[in-house]
């Protein structure tokens, strides 16, 4: 009885060894698929201004729950700066503090789908089209910068994509680019004025996904209004500021301080190409459009940032 008794337990512990072993190898299985889905690796900044190296860069989910509402439905301040978006049937205005929270924010109206990217260390808002190779992909944050600017995962391919130039820099999709598509950077007085009928993106949590203070209390380009003193040095230079555009074979930046010197809209005309400039500066605003009006892919950004992915670029001069 003794050695049956002692062979039962030899077998209950064998079996224990061997379900704990299993139970082991899938929960480190589960834990290590876990990881990987939260971060990518890759070389670029942990921290603004920041030496790169290879890390295992954490990701942030993007805001998806943006909600379309009338204009008059939503109290801003006619001096607070939106993202604006003018598509074929409609117009809408995205709260630069609403979407500062997240930085990557996915905005899907009817059967098409938008990134909206906001990167306040360089003071730039853009627009892309929310299609991976002809599928609909949400996007999310990066907790890692190229040049200071910010960095974008895509939930389709998990590349890696870098917001001034739109260009992948890691992942399955290196090299290849998004699709910009044209928008406005200005004041909500401004917006509303030139399209009364706009509809406006709201997000009603303001808690910030990327960093851990509320949205309104960062120190940002986007807490600044016309009329008020300009930022002190621990704050965006608003006279950095300028309007960049990619034409390919081309590239301009047109100061904002030296544009408002001038006349809108103004006529620009280099290497076979002419582009119009229209600028605001009650509205702090510019953007270009080609011969027959249509809107150009543009950027309001910083001229330090615009140099680092656009070295070559025109500067405009008076």
């Amino acid at each position: 009885m003794t050695i049956v008794k002692n062979l039962k337990l030899i077998f209950l512990m064998m079996l224990f060894v061997v379900a704990f072993a299993s139970c082991k190898q899938n929960k480190t299985k589960n834990d290590t698929s876990k990881a990987e889905g939260d971060y990518v690796r890759l070389f670029a900044q942990d921290r603004p201004s920041g030496q790169p190296f290879v890390f295992n860069m954490p990701i942030d989910e993007g805001l998806d729950n943006l909600e379309l509402t009338d204009s008059g439905n939503e109290e801003l301040d006619s001096n607070e700066l939106v993202l604006g978006i003018s598509l074929a049937n409609s117009h809408i205005a995205v709260p630069i503090k609403y979407l500062s929270g997240f930085e990557v924010a996915n905005l899907v109206i009817g059967d098409d789908n938008f990134l909206l990217t906001y990167c306040p260390l360089v003071g730039s808002a853009r627009v892309f089209k929310g299609k991976i190779n002809g599928t609909k992909s949400g996007f999310d944050f990066g907790r890692g910068l190229k040049d200071n600017n910010l960095l974008i995962i895509d939930r389709e391919t998990k590349s890696v994509w870098n917001q001034l130039s739109g260009k992948a820099i890691e992942g399955k999709l290196k090299g290849k680019h998004l699709s910009p598509l044209a928008s406005i950077q200005s004041t909500w007085g401004f917006w509303k004025a030139k399209y009364p009928t706009t509809k406006v993106a709201i997000n009603k949590d303001t808690s910030n996904a990327a960093f851990p203070e509320e949205v309104l209390q960062k120190r940002y380009y986007n807490t600044w209004m016309p009329g008020k003193k300009r930022p002190n040095n621990s704050e965006h230079q608003i006279q950095n500021l300028g309007l960049g555009i990619d034409l390919g074979s081309l590239d301009i930046f047109f100061p904002l301080e030296t544009l408002f010197e001038g006349n809108s809209p103004l006529i620009y005309k280099q290497k076979n190409e002419e582009v119009y400039i229209h600028f605001d500066s009650s509205g702090l605003t510019a953007w270009a459009e080609d011969k027959k009006g249509g809107m150009i892919p543009s950027t309001i950004v910083y001229d330090w940032a615009w140099n680092n992915f656009y070295p070559n670029t025109i500067v405009f001069k008076k």
